[in-house]
């Protein structure tokens, strides 16, 4: 085996991942290389439509440490599995306009500490 054919990254295919905390994701799972360490990178899909033009996917990144078992499952499984349960939060984090935050100037700070 070359040396660049054991660097290259695996692909696991469609899994069911059990990790520390009894956490279950389910989707593509493959090697990925960040900071130096292997980790498993997990594309789970957000909907059922594989024939969708523009498919998404929810990205998540774990640590070895972290993963108890990895079980290879069919993409209808891991699809089926996610027809029922959205794997994004239910109120997803965003940023706010910047019209709505409060900008202080330097000239206001300098009149409170006089």
């Amino acid at each position: 085996m070359s040396e660049q054919e054991r660097s290259a990254p695996r692909d696991f295919g469609w899994c069911l991942i059990e990790l520390m905390g009894h956490r279950q994701r389910i989707g593509r799972a493959k090697e990925e290389e960040i900071a130096g360490g292997l980790m498993l990178r997990i594309d789970i899909p957000v909907d059922g439509d594989s024939t969708a033009a523009a498919e998404e996917y929810v990205t998540e990144y774990y640590g070895t440490s972290s993963i108890y078992a990895l079980r290879p499952v069919s993409e209808q499984v891991a699809r089926d599995h996610y027809a029922r349960a959205d794997p994004r939060p239910a109120r997803p984090a965003d940023y706010r306009p910047s019209t709505q935050i409060a900008h202080h100037d330097d000239d206001d700070l300098e009149d409170d500490y006089s």
